[in-house]
Protein backbone atom coordinates (compact mmCIF):
# COMPACT_ATOMS: atom_id res chain seq x y z
CA UNK A 1 0.00 0.00 0.00
CA UNK A 2 1.55 3.29 -1.10
CA UNK A 3 1.70 6.37 1.11
CA UNK A 4 0.30 8.45 -1.75
CA UNK A 5 -2.80 6.22 -1.86
CA UNK A 6 -3.20 6.59 1.89
CA UNK A 7 -3.11 10.38 1.52
CA UNK A 8 -5.77 10.17 -1.17
CA UNK A 9 -8.00 8.07 1.06
CA UNK A 10 -7.67 10.52 3.96
CA UNK A 11 -8.52 13.45 1.68
CA UNK A 12 -11.53 11.54 0.33
CA UNK A 13 -12.65 10.76 3.87
CA UNK A 14 -12.41 14.45 4.77
CA UNK A 15 -14.27 15.73 1.69
CA UNK A 16 -16.48 12.76 0.76
CA UNK A 17 -15.93 13.84 -2.83
CA UNK A 18 -14.03 11.95 -5.52
CA UNK A 19 -14.00 15.11 -7.66
CA UNK A 20 -12.46 17.32 -4.97
CA UNK A 21 -9.91 14.62 -4.12
CA UNK A 22 -8.98 14.16 -7.78
CA UNK A 23 -8.64 17.93 -8.26
CA UNK A 24 -6.47 18.22 -5.15
CA UNK A 25 -4.01 15.57 -6.37
CA UNK A 26 -4.20 16.63 -10.06
CA UNK A 27 -5.43 13.27 -11.30
CA UNK A 28 -8.69 11.98 -12.72
CA UNK A 29 -11.54 10.61 -10.63
CA UNK A 30 -11.01 7.20 -12.17
CA UNK A 31 -7.43 7.17 -10.83
CA UNK A 32 -8.64 7.90 -7.29
CA UNK A 33 -11.32 5.24 -7.67
CA UNK A 34 -8.74 2.65 -8.79
CA UNK A 35 -6.45 3.49 -5.89
CA UNK A 36 -9.26 3.18 -3.33
CA UNK A 37 -10.33 -0.13 -4.89
CA UNK A 38 -6.73 -1.38 -4.68
CA UNK A 39 -6.61 -0.46 -0.99
CA UNK A 40 -9.88 -2.28 -0.37
CA UNK A 41 -8.53 -5.36 -2.14
CA UNK A 42 -5.33 -5.25 -0.09
CA UNK A 43 -7.27 -4.91 3.16
CA UNK A 44 -10.00 -7.35 2.23
CA UNK A 45 -12.63 -4.87 3.40
CA UNK A 46 -14.87 -2.20 1.90
CA UNK A 47 -13.85 1.32 2.97
CA UNK A 48 -16.19 3.52 0.96
CA UNK A 49 -19.84 3.23 -0.08
CA UNK A 50 -20.44 4.97 -3.39
CA UNK A 51 -23.60 5.88 -5.25
CA UNK A 52 -24.50 8.37 -7.98
CA UNK A 53 -25.43 10.94 -5.38
CA UNK A 54 -23.28 10.38 -2.30
CA UNK A 55 -20.04 9.04 -0.86
CA UNK A 56 -19.67 7.84 2.70
CA UNK A 57 -17.24 5.80 4.72
CA UNK A 58 -18.23 2.37 5.90
CA UNK A 59 -17.85 1.53 9.58
CA UNK A 60 -14.56 -0.19 8.75
CA UNK A 61 -13.59 2.85 6.67
CA UNK A 62 -14.13 5.13 9.68
CA UNK A 63 -11.85 2.93 11.78
CA UNK A 64 -9.20 2.76 9.07
CA UNK A 65 -9.37 6.55 8.58
CA UNK A 66 -8.31 7.19 12.19
CA UNK A 67 -5.43 4.74 11.88
CA UNK A 68 -4.44 6.20 8.51
CA UNK A 69 -4.06 9.63 10.10
CA UNK A 70 -1.64 8.16 12.64
CA UNK A 71 0.35 6.35 9.94
CA UNK A 72 0.70 9.54 7.87
CA UNK A 73 1.67 11.56 10.92
CA UNK A 74 4.35 9.02 11.90
CA UNK A 75 5.60 8.94 8.31
CA UNK A 76 5.98 12.73 8.23
CA UNK A 77 7.72 12.60 11.61
CA UNK A 78 10.16 10.02 10.27
CA UNK A 79 10.93 12.25 7.28
CA UNK A 80 11.51 15.18 9.64
CA UNK A 81 13.93 13.08 11.68
CA UNK A 82 15.91 12.31 8.54
CA UNK A 83 16.04 15.98 7.57
CA UNK A 84 17.21 17.00 11.03
CA UNK A 85 19.74 14.16 11.18
CA UNK A 86 21.39 15.55 8.06
CA UNK A 87 22.17 18.75 9.97
CA UNK A 88 25.65 18.66 11.47
CA UNK A 89 25.75 17.99 15.24
CA UNK A 90 21.97 18.10 15.54
CA UNK A 91 20.11 16.15 18.23
CA UNK A 92 16.43 15.32 17.90
CA UNK A 93 14.12 15.31 20.91
CA UNK A 94 10.66 13.87 20.26
CA UNK A 95 8.05 15.81 22.23
CA UNK A 96 4.57 14.34 22.56
CA UNK A 97 2.03 16.75 24.00
CA UNK A 98 -1.60 16.87 25.02
CA UNK A 99 -2.95 19.91 23.18
CA UNK A 100 -5.04 21.53 25.90
CA UNK A 101 -2.63 20.62 28.71
CA UNK A 102 0.43 22.04 26.93
CA UNK A 103 -1.30 25.13 25.58
CA UNK A 104 -0.32 27.45 28.48
CA UNK A 105 3.44 26.92 28.01
CA UNK A 106 4.26 25.10 24.76
CA UNK A 107 5.18 28.27 22.84
CA UNK A 108 7.46 29.45 25.63
CA UNK A 109 9.06 26.00 25.87
CA UNK A 110 9.83 25.83 22.14
CA UNK A 111 11.14 29.40 22.08
CA UNK A 112 13.43 28.89 25.08
CA UNK A 113 14.75 25.59 23.73
CA UNK A 114 15.73 27.31 20.49
CA UNK A 115 17.40 30.17 22.36
CA UNK A 116 19.21 28.19 25.04
CA UNK A 117 19.86 24.88 23.25
CA UNK A 118 20.08 25.57 19.51
CA UNK A 119 21.80 22.22 18.93
CA UNK A 120 18.62 20.39 19.99
CA UNK A 121 15.90 20.10 17.35
CA UNK A 122 12.38 19.44 18.57
CA UNK A 123 9.98 17.07 16.83
CA UNK A 124 6.51 17.95 18.16
CA UNK A 125 3.55 15.58 17.91
CA UNK A 126 0.10 16.35 19.33
CA UNK A 127 -1.60 13.24 20.76
CA UNK A 128 -4.69 12.21 22.66
CA UNK A 129 -4.31 11.24 26.30
CA UNK A 130 -4.22 7.45 25.96
CA UNK A 131 -1.99 7.64 22.91
CA UNK A 132 0.44 9.90 24.75
CA UNK A 133 0.55 7.65 27.78
CA UNK A 134 1.36 4.67 25.56
CA UNK A 135 4.01 6.66 23.72
CA UNK A 136 6.04 7.33 26.85
CA UNK A 137 5.54 3.71 27.93
CA UNK A 138 6.90 2.29 24.69
CA UNK A 139 9.57 4.95 24.17
CA UNK A 140 8.25 6.47 20.94
CA UNK A 141 8.54 9.96 22.48
CA UNK A 142 11.40 11.31 24.57
CA UNK A 143 9.30 13.77 26.58
CA UNK A 144 5.56 13.59 27.18
CA UNK A 145 3.73 16.75 28.25
CA UNK A 146 0.68 15.19 29.83
CA UNK A 147 -1.93 15.22 32.55
CA UNK A 148 -0.45 13.54 35.61
CA UNK A 149 -3.25 11.26 36.75
CA UNK A 150 -1.68 7.82 36.57
CA UNK A 151 0.49 7.00 39.62
CA UNK A 152 2.23 4.23 37.66
CA UNK A 153 3.69 6.79 35.28
CA UNK A 154 5.00 8.95 38.12
CA UNK A 155 6.69 5.96 39.75
CA UNK A 156 8.47 4.70 36.67
CA UNK A 157 9.60 7.91 34.97
CA UNK A 158 11.45 11.05 35.92
CA UNK A 159 9.10 13.98 35.73
CA UNK A 160 8.79 17.74 36.09
CA UNK A 161 5.57 19.14 37.58
CA UNK A 162 4.63 22.21 35.55
CA UNK A 163 1.27 23.49 36.79
CA UNK A 164 -1.89 22.45 38.62
CA UNK A 165 -5.33 23.10 37.19
CA UNK A 166 -8.95 22.05 37.52
CA UNK A 167 -11.97 21.61 35.30
CA UNK A 168 -14.75 24.17 35.24
CA UNK A 169 -18.14 24.31 33.53
CA UNK A 170 -17.59 26.77 30.68
CA UNK A 171 -20.65 28.41 29.14
CA UNK A 172 -21.78 31.53 27.34
CA UNK A 173 -22.64 34.64 29.33
CA UNK A 174 -26.26 34.27 28.20
CA UNK A 175 -26.70 30.71 29.47
CA UNK A 176 -29.34 30.32 32.23
CA UNK A 177 -26.73 28.85 34.60
CA UNK A 178 -24.22 31.66 34.02
CA UNK A 179 -25.48 33.59 37.06
CA UNK A 180 -24.44 30.81 39.46
CA UNK A 181 -21.00 32.23 40.15
CA UNK A 182 -20.43 30.15 43.29
CA UNK A 183 -20.71 26.91 41.36
CA UNK A 184 -23.08 24.37 39.83
CA UNK A 185 -24.06 20.86 40.87
CA UNK A 186 -23.87 17.88 38.53
CA UNK A 187 -27.67 17.54 38.59
CA UNK A 188 -28.06 21.08 37.22
CA UNK A 189 -26.05 20.41 34.06
CA UNK A 190 -28.01 19.52 30.90
CA UNK A 191 -26.70 16.07 29.88
CA UNK A 192 -27.67 16.50 26.22
CA UNK A 193 -25.67 19.73 25.94
CA UNK A 194 -22.33 18.77 27.47
CA UNK A 195 -18.91 18.47 25.89
CA UNK A 196 -16.32 16.49 27.85
CA UNK A 197 -12.59 15.81 27.57
CA UNK A 198 -13.40 12.16 26.89
CA UNK A 199 -9.98 10.52 26.93
CA UNK A 200 -9.04 12.30 30.16
CA UNK A 201 -12.25 11.69 32.07
CA UNK A 202 -12.91 8.09 31.19
CA UNK A 203 -9.34 6.87 31.40
CA UNK A 204 -8.00 8.53 34.44
CA UNK A 205 -9.97 10.69 36.82
CA UNK A 206 -12.27 8.49 38.92
CA UNK A 207 -14.05 11.31 40.74
CA UNK A 208 -14.91 13.08 37.52
CA UNK A 209 -15.88 9.83 35.80
CA UNK A 210 -18.35 8.97 38.58
CA UNK A 211 -20.03 12.33 38.14
CA UNK A 212 -20.12 11.94 34.38
CA UNK A 213 -21.71 8.52 34.71
CA UNK A 214 -24.59 10.20 36.55
CA UNK A 215 -25.02 12.62 33.66
CA UNK A 216 -24.81 9.89 31.02
CA UNK A 217 -27.55 7.94 32.80
CA UNK A 218 -29.84 10.97 32.43
CA UNK A 219 -28.96 11.67 28.81
CA UNK A 220 -31.11 10.52 25.90
CA UNK A 221 -28.68 11.62 23.22
CA UNK A 222 -25.34 10.78 24.83
CA UNK A 223 -22.63 13.13 25.99
CA UNK A 224 -20.22 14.26 23.31
CA UNK A 225 -16.44 14.27 23.78
CA UNK A 226 -14.34 17.15 22.49
CA UNK A 227 -10.80 17.20 21.18
CA UNK A 228 -10.12 20.77 20.07
CA UNK A 229 -10.45 23.99 22.04
CA UNK A 230 -11.43 26.07 19.00
CA UNK A 231 -14.28 23.73 18.12
CA UNK A 232 -15.75 23.82 21.61
CA UNK A 233 -15.66 27.62 21.60
CA UNK A 234 -17.99 27.60 18.60
CA UNK A 235 -20.24 24.99 20.20
CA UNK A 236 -20.64 27.12 23.31
CA UNK A 237 -21.35 30.32 21.41
CA UNK A 238 -23.70 28.93 18.78
CA UNK A 239 -25.42 25.89 20.31
CA UNK A 240 -25.60 26.65 24.07
CA UNK A 241 -23.29 23.79 25.02
CA UNK A 242 -21.53 23.60 28.38
CA UNK A 243 -17.95 22.38 28.28
CA UNK A 244 -15.73 20.82 30.93
CA UNK A 245 -12.49 22.66 30.34
CA UNK A 246 -9.49 23.76 32.35
CA UNK A 247 -9.04 27.24 33.76
CA UNK A 248 -5.77 27.50 31.80
CA UNK A 249 -7.85 27.85 28.64
CA UNK A 250 -9.34 31.12 29.88
CA UNK A 251 -6.73 32.99 27.84
CA UNK A 252 -8.27 31.45 24.73
CA UNK A 253 -11.85 32.18 25.73
CA UNK A 254 -11.09 35.72 26.89
CA UNK A 255 -14.05 37.56 28.40
CA UNK A 256 -16.62 36.04 26.07
CA UNK A 257 -17.44 33.04 28.27
CA UNK A 258 -18.11 32.25 31.93
CA UNK A 259 -16.18 29.66 34.00
CA UNK A 260 -18.13 28.17 36.93
CA UNK A 261 -16.81 25.65 39.51
CA UNK A 262 -18.36 22.17 39.64
CA UNK A 263 -19.37 21.61 43.24
CA UNK A 264 -19.91 17.84 43.38
CA UNK A 265 -16.49 16.63 42.28
CA UNK A 266 -12.83 17.34 42.87
CA UNK A 267 -11.71 18.05 39.33
CA UNK A 268 -8.15 19.21 40.06
CA UNK A 269 -5.28 17.73 38.08
CA UNK A 270 -1.63 18.46 37.42
CA UNK A 271 0.28 18.75 34.15
CA UNK A 272 3.80 17.33 34.09
CA UNK A 273 6.61 16.45 31.72
CA UNK A 274 7.64 12.79 31.73
CA UNK A 275 11.05 11.76 30.40
CA UNK A 276 11.70 8.53 28.56
CA UNK A 277 13.82 6.01 30.38
CA UNK A 278 17.29 6.00 28.82
CA UNK A 279 17.18 9.64 27.72
CA UNK A 280 20.76 10.90 27.87
CA UNK A 281 21.60 13.20 30.78
CA UNK A 282 22.58 16.20 28.63
CA UNK A 283 19.26 16.18 26.78
CA UNK A 284 17.32 15.53 29.99
CA UNK A 285 19.04 18.46 31.73
CA UNK A 286 18.30 20.80 28.83
CA UNK A 287 14.59 19.95 28.70
CA UNK A 288 14.26 19.87 32.48
CA UNK A 289 15.83 23.30 32.99
CA UNK A 290 13.66 24.93 30.31
CA UNK A 291 10.49 23.35 31.65
CA UNK A 292 11.43 24.62 35.12
CA UNK A 293 11.57 28.13 33.64
CA UNK A 294 8.11 27.57 32.15
CA UNK A 295 6.83 26.39 35.53
CA UNK A 296 8.15 29.49 37.31
CA UNK A 297 6.58 31.76 34.70
CA UNK A 298 3.19 30.09 35.12
CA UNK A 299 3.44 30.44 38.91
CA UNK A 300 4.05 34.18 38.55
CA UNK A 301 1.04 34.52 36.27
Amino acid sequence: MEISHLREFVHLADTLSFKQTADYFYVSRSVISRHIAAMEDALGAKLVDRSNHSVRLTEIGETFYRDALLVLRDYETALEHVRVAQTANARIVRIGYLRNAARPFIVQFVRLMKQEHPDIKLSLVCMEFNELRNAIDDGTVDVALAVDVNPAISRHYRSTAIYTDRFYAIMSKDHPLATLKQGVHIAQLPPDKLLLPDSFVHSSHVDVADGIDELKAQSNTGIEPFFDIDTIYLKIQTEDYIVFSSSANSTVFGNDLVSIPILDIDSTFSVSAFYRNGLDEETYSACHSVLEECRKTLQKD
